[in-house]
């Protein structure tokens, strides 16, 4: 799946598996005009990325919602893990991992986004 355009929905945080109950399961959109956005769980997110080099890129987080939820401890992950030195990112079929170096920072599955908007 193409890194731009699909639905990554979160699965993993530091090879944590993170299969909670959400009201809506957290994950990022990287669109054509380089934002980012999508949802932590609970709350909506917003940034920036740039793709550098081969498979190389930078994520700003710029932002979110500030709604107050239940079980908060996953968007904290998440946003912590959105703020990390983000360097580079692999794709394989429908799984995008993000990497700090050579440390795995966040797994995705992806989905297209046809099929969930």
């Amino acid at each position: 799946m193409p890194l731009v355009g699909t639905q990554w929905n979160l699965t993993h945080i530091e090879s944590e598996d993170i299969m909670n109950e959400f009201a809506l399961r957290p994950f990022l959109i990287f669109d054509s005009t380089r934002a980012i956005r999508g949802n932590l769980g609970c709350n909506t997110f917003f940034g920036e990325y740039q793709l550098l080099r081969k498979n190389k890129v930078r994520i700003e987080y710029k932002g979110a919602t500030k709604r107050l939820c239940q079980k908060m401890d996953v968007e904290k992950k998440f946003i912590n893990a959105l703020k990390s030195d983000i360097t580079r990112y692999e794709t394989d079929g429908n799984v995008l991992i993000l990497f700090s170096d050579k440390k795995e920072v966040m797994r995705f599955t992806g989905v297209d986004l046809s099929e969930v908007e």
